[in-house]
């Protein structure tokens, strides 16, 4: 039988997927091209925002339209958070994120007797569910999820219910699984989590310890962070990820707002100025990093003074990238009650604006390394034989290397910037 994994929201979710594959194919399954040619679809749901449930369900009904007869599984963060609109879907199988790997299993049972499962469960008291996915589809970087739940419980966001309390991977997991990932060809290890700055608080360790562990086997070649909370970020974690050779000085400390007033309703644990003062100290500790970061235009209660402090802040910083959202209403949050609701038109005009004034940013600190030297894995050939890829600091790269292939590992100079682009030519035109 075939099995079709579509999936939907974060990196923690396509780590995720990729386990789930791994699974059904130790059970016999093979892996379908498409949901129209597969006999079990499983959906792993987002459910950040509003648009993210809509989408879930938009596929869901999708699926149903197109082939009728696949068995179809609903999973992750939208039946967990929300199991009463996930059941509406009437859809097979539905889990949450409490046992990914007894899913094969349910559909071999679901297959047997045709009984629907209904299967979401309470993650309090759950332990980190350590998932084995040593070849992350079409990413030449490899994401592992080495932390899972959020207890901070901001007002806008519905992903503590879905995702449960912190846990964490232990050490030795994450060294096996990366010596697995270099094994595999994979040079860059980028450590996931659903609030990852809290690695380690339940296991007696720190992020900090996690990066060293990432960085053991030899063709590990960097180690990336993905999205942070700054105020968890202590001098202790921030020394541990200089002191290793193969971190990558990039970081993407989510703002959500630059606005004090705004940061409050959003029961954000840190001001504007205590998030600036962890760039400085981020500066201190490495030769020109970048940050990229997260920005909610449109809150509940933002005023038009809001909004402008908070853009002016974002443009202080000097951003590398900046993801830039909407407000979106979730049932269950505080905010969704909140007073001061402004307009889906209002947020548009204010995420719009703050993304061109952002984007003219982000172009001039991307200029701001032309003429640095930069290194590249290649990811993929374009249509004029160079490559596309990232350096260490996150920046998009155009890379001339002459006899070199996807995956190799290049060197050279920065020798112009095309918008938000460098462009590179190769001094080594092999691998390293």
């Amino acid at each position: 039988m075939k099995v079709y994994i579509e999936t939907f929201g974060c990196k923690v979710n396509f780590y995720e997927s990729a386990a789930i594959l791994k699974l059904f194919e130790q059970k016999g399954f093979e892996t379908a091209d498409s949901f129209s040619d597969a006999d079990v679809v499983v959906i792993n749901c987002c459910t950040v925002t509003g648009n993210a449930d809509r989408k879930d369900r938009f596929f869901f009904n999708r699926v149903k339209r197109e082939n009728p007869q696949a068995v179809t599984v609903i999973t992750g963060c939208w039946p967990q958070a929300y199991p009463e609109a996930a059941e509406k879907t009437g859809a097979d199988i539905i889990t949450g994120n409490g046992d990914r790997s007894s899913i094969p299993d349910l559909v071999i049972s679901f297959i047997e007797d045709r009984q629907p499962v209904r299967d979401v469960r309470d993650l309090a008291g759950a332990e980190f569910e350590c998932l084995d996915a040593d070849e992350l589809l079409e990413h030449n970087r490899a994401f592992l999820k080495i932390e899972d739940g959020c207890e901070k419980y901001c007002t806008y966001c519905a992903i503590p219910k879905a995702r449960g309390p912190v846990r964490s991977m232990p050490l030795d997991e994450i060294t096996r699984q990366c010596i697995s990932f270099a094994d595999k060809g994979y040079h860059e290890i980028v450590l996931s989590g659903i609030n990852l700055a809290a690695y380690g608080t339940d296991i007696g360790c720190d992020l900090g310890d996690a990066v060293l562990a990432a960085a053991v086997p030899e063709g590990v070649i960097r180690v990336r962070l993905s999205s942070l909370e700054c105020d968890i970020m202590t001098d202790g974690m921030m020394d541990k990820f200089a002191s290793c050779s193969k971190f990558c000085p990039q970081f993407h400390l989510s703002l959500q707002s630059g606005c004090d007033r705004t940061l409050k309703r959003m029961n954000r644990r840190y001001t504007s100025a205590q998030y600036r003062e962890i760039c400085d100290r981020i500066k201190e500790r490495f030769d020109r990093p970048t940050f990229t970061t997260d920005i909610i235009c449109g809150f509940p209660g933002e005023t038009e003074e809001d909004f402008t402090e908070s853009l002016e802040f974002c443009k202080s910083i000097g951003f590398l990238r900046t993801h830039i959202f909407p407000y979106s209403r979730r049932s269950g949050t505080m905010a969704y009650s909140m007073p001061g609701q402004l307009t889906r038109a209002e947020k548009q005009r204010r995420a719009s604006l703050m993304k061109k004034e952002l984007d003219a940013v982000s172009a001039s600190v991307t200029e701001s390394f032309s003429g640095q030297r930069a290194r590249v894995i290649l990811e993929q050939r374009l249509p004029d034989g160079s490559f596309s890829g990232y350096t260490d600091r996150y920046i998009p790269a155009k890379v001339i290397a002459e006899g070199s292939s996807r995956n190799d590992i290049v060197t050279g100079t920065i020798s112009c910037v095309d918008g938000m682009t460098a462009v590179i030519t190769a001094d080594n035109a092999s691998a390293i």
